[in-house]
């Protein structure tokens, strides 16, 4: 099999001199941690951070899982962790502790399993239903891939096997201070086009697409002169791979968006963990969101395109689609979420946090989020940094971290090249200190989006 191994840090520093010849060693001890469930009964997971606190009633609880199912959630190095069946939540069937070498957070509860002895764990399962064999098989083949996995790369592999490479293009990112351009048609914004023209888009389907040689929309109220903008992405790590791209949007594009903020009822955010209590979400996470659908206004939809355009990603494939346009993909949904509007007040925050998704076993094509591009609404705020807490370098222990500036855009990957999740994608937005933030979340998914 083909499997990415990520190169020797010293290759990252092809601009200078590496600091040192070996990687550092993060001061952050976050990483994805992921569950599976072997067993033919529902189960819940807890999590302590000391010896002892299961059995005193203060763990918390940390996912449920029904048959044969598998998940994820943020972990640290030294926590426990606790399988329970759901019947008897006070007695741990499997018990685990995050050490944090390879391997160890992949965490496994399965009752039929016969260390050395496949004969008899296949007597094991033969009362099981046939439907429920084969997901035990299933699963136990993404374990012993998993464990070669493990042998050829130095990372556990959190995906399903066989998880397939992305489908869509991603930028190479070799060394720090690597530079990447691209041209779109999408030029900015220059002045705000009245508002009768603002209205939102009422058409679909292949009438939304614009050949290269047909005038964008409101051409007229965009940078004269200019037919193409080239963007500029510089990379900032290599490992994961984040890029950052200066004036992505213009002062009046995000001014627009601002406005059609001011209109939006913010609510208070969620982690996309249903099974987290209102106090772990707000412990974690505690700004502010709005959606933006790409029809909003023609402005909104240009920003679309031009995302589009710097992922090398066909924009139909960002819109809701009709008469057969692309049919050899599987679904019309678009492969992006609408545009997540965020606003971080005085003391909010988002921790440390992954953007995949664990695909379910069922899911043949293994859909998860691919990308995540972040606009930057405003600057001069005291804190709201993005921080990529376990870059790999050669130079310090301390975050990677990027200031916000308006208009400014930072890409970066959710999963690797070889199509497993990238646990280095973790990142946290710090706590505001003083002033507000004001950004957008664009999330594209591979290789489809059929949920």
């Amino acid at each position: 099999f083909w499997a990415y191994v990520q190169p020797n840090v010293t290759s990252f520093y092809q601009l200078n001199e590496p600091p040192s010849s070996q990687l550092v060693v993060p001061k952050h001890k976050g990483l994805a941690t992921k569950f599976i469930n072997l067993s033919n009964q529902k189960v819940n997971v807890y999590w302590a951070h000391q010896d002892g606190q299961f059995e005193r009633g203060g763990a918390r609880i940390a996912a449920v899982l029904g048959p044969f199912v598998s998940r994820g959630i943020g972990n640290f190095h030294g926590f426990r962790i606790y399988f329970t069946l759901a019947e008897m939540p006070n007695v741990a069937v499997a018990k685990f502790k995050t050490n944090g070498p390879p391997g160890d957070n992949v965490m496994v509860y399965d009752p039929f399993y016969v260390e050395g002895d496949m004969a008899a764990t296949n007597t094991n399962i033969q009362h099981l239903a046939p439907e429920e064999q084969e997901q035990y098989k299933r699963l136990r083949k993404t374990l012993l891939f998993g464990k070669e996995y493990t042998k050829v790369t130095g990372r556990s592999y959190l995906a399903n096997y066989p998880r397939p490479r992305p489908v869509h293009f991603m930028w190479p990112a070799d060394y720090f201070g690597q530079q990447h351009w691209v041209t779109t048609r999408e030029t900015h914004f220059h002045t705000i086009p009245p508002a009768a023209s603002l209205g939102r888009i009422q058409h679909h389907g292949k009438s939304r697409r614009l050949t290269p040689d047909q005038p964008r929309n409101l051409q007229e109220f965009r940078t004269p002169g200019q037919s193409l903008l080239n963007m500029t992405l510089t990379v900032l790590s290599c490992a994961p791979r984040v890029l950052e791209i200066q004036n992505f949007m213009s002062p009046v594009e995000v001014a627009h968006i601002l406005q059609v903020a001011a209109q939006k009822e913010l609510k208070l955010s969620t982690t996309g963990d249903a099974q987290m209590s209102e106090q772990q979400i707000h412990d974690s996470r505690s700004s502010k969101n709005s959606w933006f659908e790409r029809e909003e206004s023609p402005i909104i939809d240009a920003v679309y395109r031009r995302a589009a355009d710097l992922l090398r990603i066909d924009e139909a494939l960002m819109r809701h689609r009709i008469d057969g346009e692309l049919p050899d993909v599987p679904s019309t949904k678009p492969i992006v979420e609408q545009m997540q509007l965020v606003h971080y007040s005085v003391g909010q925050e988002y921790a440390a946090h992954h953007d995949f998704a664990y695909a379910p076993l069922h899911d043949s094509y293994q859909e998860t989020r691919f990308a995540t591009l972040l606009l930057y609404l405003n600057e001069g705020m005291k804190g709201g940094e993005t921080d990529f807490p376990r870059w790999a370098n050669a130079e310090t222990f301390e975050h990677l971290r990027v200031v916000p500036e308006v208009g400014k855009a930072v890409l970066f990957y959710n999963i690797l090249p070889d199509g497993n999740l990238d646990d280095l994608s973790q990142h946290e937005a710090r706590k505001v200190r003083q002033g507000e933030k004001w950004l957008i979340n664009l999330w594209v998914w591979d290789p489809f989006n059929t949920f």
